[in-house]
């Protein structure tokens, strides 16, 4: 398949709208965890599909945003389970 990095785009595209609702206060109700897993899977596979995409220009940028996404959300989930702070 040669269309890695357009599955990458969709995993950013995915976490981007997740992490969005997430912001504005959209409760997921029961699915909340499920959420969060999700948007911690997702830079992951979009860093997996960016890796296995053709070597360009794109496939750089597209593996250092969906890292940035990743750690985004590791870092508030730090902050939000109080382990950042004392």
């Amino acid at each position: 398949m040669k269309y890695y990095s357009v599955l990458s785009i969709i995993c950013l595209g995915i976490y981007s709208l997740l992490f969005s609702l997430m912001v504005n206060g959209v409760s997921f109700g029961f699915f909340g965890k499920l959420t969060i897993i999700s948007m911690c899977l997702f830079p992951l596979v979009g860093i997996f599909y960016a890796l296995k995409s053709r070597k360009r220009f794109s496939k750089w940028i597209l593996i250092i945003l969906n890292t940035l996404a990743f750690f985004t959300i590791i870092y508030l989930l730090v902050l939000g389970f109080g382990i950042g702070e004392k």
